[in-house]
């Protein structure tokens, strides 16, 4: 089977984005235990559905922005492609503001096909989940849903 590695999760008009009960609960854990540093991870899955995850190492120790390495991303793409998953998107955490795209968030996004998510910490207790699709040159928020895949 050959699936192309980059995915168009916004491609299904009658499709909701979903994202797997335990990927969201691993995701939220990982993020919690990152703090107060920013924390963020690739995203895959097959068409519209999330049913894995990478966590990513960041390439700076800074608690307002988060990059990875080269090699680091490369293999994790290589992962993605090897379970013949697609890349779907990116999560990483504003630890200390809402879930909303800076101007950093908006110069640094290169992939507009992918789903780009945010989880505002401000409270770890109640953290807020955001989705953003690159539409014209700005974040468009998106409505997703947490369901139960297996």
């Amino acid at each position: 089977m050959n699936i192309e590695l980059l995915g168009e999760p916004f491609a299904f008009k009658n499709t909701k984005l979903s994202l797997d009960r335990k990927v969201a609960k691993n995701l939220l854990k990982e993020a919690q235990e990152a703090l107060p540093y920013e924390y963020s991870a690739l995203l895959c899955g097959q068409e519209a559905t999330i049913t894995h995850h990478i966590a990513m190492p960041t390439s700076t120790r800074d608690m307002h922005t988060f990059g990875w390495d080269g090699p680091s991303f490369i293999q994790a793409l290589q992962s993605i492609r090897e379970s013949n998953q697609q890349w779907l998107g990116v999560l990483h955490t504003h630890p200390h503001a809402p879930p909303i795209p800076s101007r950093r968030d908006a110069a640094g996004w290169h992939y507009p096909a992918l789903s780009y998510w945010i989880v505002g910490m401000e409270t770890p207790a109640t953290p807020s989940w955001r989705v953003y699709q690159w539409q014209n040159g700005s974040f468009v928020e998106r409505a997703y849903r947490i369901i139960d895949v297996m």
